[in-house]
């Protein structure tokens, strides 16, 4: 297994145990956030191990300046339930789909190359995520 990022490793043992969390997890991309949830902190920069996130919901807190879509297609790879991705300074989300390039979809599954596409959420999407 390889580095689990701050705050992980609690999730990661219950899942050991056959457990997982109820609510959704947030792993955030720009340092300490106020919210209730469960909170992961990453590095965009770093490389982590996010196996433990297989069918729960996940949504990364970014900002305009950080670079996060390698760590989004790095959990999207491991089929989260769901993942979203919040602006936080923008305050605007999206559905995060990781989906087989369409040139590829003819070959064997094992030659795809992968994409990150994304459902921009609606202005009441983001109001219910920003005040929950």
């Amino acid at each position: 297994m390889g580095m689990i990022a701050s705050n992980g490793l609690p999730i990661l043992e219950a899942r050991k145990k056959g457990l997982k969390p109820a609510e959704m997890i947030l792993v955030s991309l720009i340092g300490r956030i106020n919210e209730p949830n469960h909170t992961v902190y990453a590095q965009p920069s770093k490389v982590y191990d996010w196996l433990w996130v297989r069918g729960l919901q996940v949504c990364i807190y970014a900002a305009p300046s950080v670079d996060w879509r390698a760590v989004a297609r790095s959990i999207a790879f491991e089929r989260p339930s769901f993942l979203g991705v919040w602006d936080a300074d923008n305050r605007q989300g999206a559905n995060v789909y990781l989906l087989p390039h369409p040139a590829d979809i003819d070959k064997p599954q094992n030659q795809w190359r992968w994409m990150l596409d994304f459902l921009p959420w609606l202005p009441f999407e983001n109001k219910e995520f920003a005040w929950s």
